[in-house]
């Protein structure tokens, strides 16, 4: 096992398109670290650069403290498990798994029990006589991922390896992948553009946008404390409603105009938003979570406004109503605002509802800046 760090990383292509800019980025010995972004962001090209097929305009890849800018991709002592399978067709389940050994010289002797031991590990004991025709999407990338452990590498490179695979089976396997790091506990990269495995798989996420660094923590802080709105907006599914306001107030006591709206806002919140105190009568941006948005009728007592809503659609998904409506009304009633209702809310496509607000849960970013308000 190793650490593998990112030094002022940058990669420019041909033509001028900068892919990475002045990235600084470590992924410690034994961590999983998701590295996640929409395409485009330059995520993968971070990981083909780590893995030597990419070459670095500039700055430097360490692995083991030991700069590899010159070390080429066999030499790098880093296994990479991909999109697709790339199994040998004519191979069987053994072959595939053992070819990158015999490739590196291993003898036949050290190899078998090499294979025996990840095969076990990833129940494809009784596989191994198979081609890969004969086995499902799942197996297939469990023979992906065994080629790449028999290596016992310093770190693994992953470029978004479920991404085939269909709902279901993506589900199993984040958490089988899960459990396997737990028992390897090797350094692993692992690139997405889901945040729904980020989220349920790293130590820590890293987020990107056009090939930046925006945010790099734990799942549980980017979801609280998200640097701007951005990482507010990618981080949670449904997205972070982000509306445009106004702030007001004097005397100590405060609020936010949602066009037609106004949320009158909790000295509590205030205590902990200082900053909040420059944007008086100036505008902002306010974040609002689905899920800090409920149907009125279900949470009298709550800490929130409750406002007057018209439900453009409700959908209805069993352990959960998800519910669009404008905070306004007549033609211009503004953005539609998504609530994570509970399955008990009356919501209905094109009938009123009164929702609640949780106040104390509101999030503010900087209209230029888009940085966080705090």
């Amino acid at each position: 096992m190793a650490e593998l760090e990112f030094r002022n990383l940058r990669k420019a292509f041909p033509g001028g398109t900068v892919a990475v800019e002045n990235l600084n980025l470590v992924v410690a010995d034994g961590e999983f670290l998701v590295l996640v972004g929409p395409s485009g962001s330059g995520k993968t090209t971070v990981l083909r650069m780590a893995a030597g097929l990419e070459r670095a305009t500039a700055g430097d890849v360490l692995i083991g403290g030991e700069v590899v800018n010159d070390v080429a991709p066999p030499d790098r002592d880093i296994a990479m498990v991909f999109q697709t399978y790339a199994l040998y067709p004519h191979m069987t389940v053994y072959d595939n798994m053992a070819f990158g050994l015999k490739l590196h010289g291993v003898k036949k002797n050290d190899i078998r029990p090499r294979v025996l031991s990840a095969a076990e590990m990833l129940e494809l004991g009784d596989l191994l006589k198979r081609k890969p025709s004969q086995l499902s999407g799942g197996q297939r990338q469990r023979v992906a991922m065994g080629r790449a452990i028999v290596r016992e590498p310093a770190a693994y490179l992953m470029d978004e390896p479920l991404s085939n695979l269909d709902a279901k089976l993506r589900v199993e396997m984040r958490t089988y992948l899960a459990e396997l790091h737990q028992r390897l506990r090797t350094s692993t990269l692992y690139v997405t553009h889901d945040q729904t495995e980020a989220m349920t798989m790293g130590d820590r996420v890293a987020v990107m946008k056009d090939g930046r660094l925006q945010q790099v923590d734990t799942p549980r802080v980017l979801y609280d404390r998200p640097a701007n709105a951005f990482v507010a907006g990618f981080i949670g599914s449904p997205a972070m409603n982000l509306l445009r306001g106004r702030l007001t107030g004097s005397g100590g006591a405060a609020s936010v105009s949602l066009g037609e709206s106004v949320l009158p806002l909790p000295r509590t919140l205030l205590a902990r938003r200082p900053s909040l105190a420059g944007y008086v009568g100036r505008e902002l941006v306010v974040g609002i979570r689905p899920e800090d948005i409920e149907d009125a009728e279900l949470v009298p007592s709550a800490n929130g406004a409750s406002l007057p809503v018209q439900v453009k659609l409700a959908e209805a998904l069993g352990a959960e109503v998800i519910a669009h409506f404008p905070l306004g009304a007549g033609d211009d009633a503004g953005p539609l605002v998504t609530a994570r209702l509970s399955p008990r809310s009356h919501a209905r496509s094109g009938k009123p509802l009164q929702v609640a607000i949780d106040l104390e849960r509101l999030y503010f970013f900087d209209p230029e800046s888009q940085e966080a308000i705090v």
